[in-house]
């Protein structure tokens, strides 16, 4: 497959890839957490172990530089790293399956996955690059709907098979099991190229000057484009848009499994049928973000998500109900693949082809990094015995600080 060639080759192609990103995702953020909670891990131990293992996350701006430099390759500017960092992905989750315990503390169980989340950052920076390389202006919109649809589709598929897998074979089989699985993806990566002079294999490199990163350049490009208003408030949106959503999925499991007396892996089950509502709520949010504007939908996304955080805590109690407690979850899944494909589409659309891979690196690093501020302030309100139900509280109010950013910077484009 050429992704050059056609519309449907690069949608397909770049779909494929986000699928894969949301596999080892599905399986840390997802299913684990939600046994690890019916194992009577606190929120504040899940919160150290999704905040230690996510570091890896804010870590893109860095990875950015070297994937714009190194490209070496007679295979394609992106295509050897999103080829190298699958394989070594597989291999990580074939060794660690040696290791990892939940005798472990939770700091040492969060940094073994961290080294997951290292190899998933890797292969996310080199695709996101892909994608600014290849998509064009008008079709960013619905691609990124259609990407993060493909990734959330990934999520819910890994978070399934790995909760079965979990509960009727352990731990350490699931991760043998997902390392296969990936080290199997691979081989569909080679057949795929950038453009059709691409080698479809290939170790030797174009004769070419060598390559020498020049962070110095690059970290002033990135400051040259990121001082202009409109950008300096699209970074502070990254900054204070997941810090919600941080705090939600280290709440959620401990909420429905020790509170509300729910079953580990139904919790599961009924969370990743919202992620399946979510791909068609991705594909919508990118529509509808090409159609009128990003800023539009942003804005009418986190007002419906402050709403359900409200709702966890007035309901708080009819939680147990099947009917009340699945509703609260799907909508909450699904208004975020809603708000996070227009969010894409918007860094996407500011981000400058030069540094491409970086700039949008360091936006989506800040994104996690508002996530990691999200769990940290979870656990530590946890840590000082305030209930979860008081914790969706403060959720709700945090809610509505994208909002205001993104009132502020509706303004400012409008000024340009």
């Amino acid at each position: 497959m050429v992704l050059s060639n056609s519309r449907l080759n690069r949608r397909v192609g770049l779909s494929f890839l986000y699928f894969i990103q949301g596999i080892p995702q599905g399986l840390i953020y997802f299913s684990l957490l939600d046994w690890l909670a019916s194992k009577d891990f606190s929120i504040s131990d899940i919160a150290i172990i999704t905040s230690v293992a996510s570091l890896p996350w804010i870590l893109k701006f860095i990875i950015g530089p070297f994937i714009d430099t190194y490209q070496s390759s007679k295979m394609g500017k992106r295509k050897p790293w999103i080829l190298s960092s699958l394989t070594l992905l597989g291999l990580i989750f074939l060794v660690l399956s040696q290791f990892i315990s939940i005798q472990m503390s939770p700091l040492l169980i969060g940094i073994l996955l961290s080294f997951i989340i290292l190899s998933t950052s890797i292969l996310d920076v080199a695709t996101d690059g892909l994608a600014i390389d290849i998509l064009d202006k008008n079709e960013r919109g619905i691609s990124n709907g259609l990407m993060w649809g493909a990734r959330t589709f990934g999520v819910s598929i890994s978070a399934l098979v790995s909760s079965i897998l979990i509960r009727n074979y352990g731990l350490n089989q699931t991760f043998i099991f997902f390392g296969i699985a990936l080290l199997g993806s691979s081989f569909f990566i080679i057949f795929q190229k950038e453009n059709i002079k691409d080698k479809i294999l290939s170790f030797s490199r174009p004769n070419k000057k060598k390559q020498i990163i020049n962070l110095k350049k690059i970290l002033k490009d990135l400051y040259q484009t990121s001082i202009t208003p409109v950008i300096l408030m699209l970074i502070l949106f990254c900054l204070v848009s997941n810090i919600s959503f941080g705090m939600h999925y280290v709440s959620i499991s401990n909420l429905y499994t020790n509170l509300a007396g729910w079953d580990h892996e139904l919790l599961t089950k009924i969370r990743s049928i919202g992620l399946y509502i979510g791909i068609f709520t991705a594909i919508a949010g990118g529509y509808l973000s090409d159609k009128f504007n990003p800023y539009k939908i942003i804005t009418m996304s986190q007002l419906f998500i402050a709403l359900t955080m409200i709702s966890v805590f007035i309901l708080n109690n009819h939680i147990s109900n099947l009917y009340i407690g699945s509703s609260i979850l799907i909508l909450l899944s699904i208004m975020g693949s809603f708000v996070m494909s227009a969010s894409l589409s918007l860094c996407m659309g500011l981000s400058f082809k030069v540094i491409a891979a970086t700039q949008f690196a360091f936006l989506m690093s800040i994104r996690h990094f508002s996530r990691i501020i999200g769990e940290w302030l979870a656990g530590l309100l946890d840590y000082l015995n305030i209930s979860v139900n008081d914790i969706y509280l403060v959720m709700f109010l945090l809610s509505f600080l994208p909002i205001l950013v993104i009132q502020r910077m509706m303004v400012l484009n409008k000024a340009r």
